[in-house]
């Protein structure tokens, strides 16, 4: 399933309860917006992977970098590669 699909069967819920905004900001830097990300499952240089709505979403690039922009929600900058969105219960977690 591409991204483009992923995205499009989670935008129902996903605009109820999350939102992500990608924006490319110049040449190879991209920053990635989650709002109501609901926990940050693991983060390191290569990968950041999060939890949100019905959903895990895993970034990937060189390098990544983390930043809280308010309550429940994330900023990643750096060199994006890949972004996959695996569908998951978050809800017992």
């Amino acid at each position: 399933m591409g991204l483009r699909t992923a995205l499009i069967g989670l935008e129902e819920a996903a605009s109820r309860e999350c939102t992500v905004t990608f924006r490319i900001v110049s040449g190879k830097e991209r920053e990635l917006f989650v709002e109501n990300c609901r926990r940050i499952i693991s983060c390191d240089n290569d990968f950041i992977t999060l939890g949100i709505c019905k959903a895990v979403l895993r970034i990937g690039g060189v390098p990544l970098v983390l930043e809280n922009f308010g309550v429940g929600g994330v900023k990643i900058s750096g060199s994006i590669c890949s972004l996959e969105i695996i569908e998951a219960d978050l809800s017992e977690n």
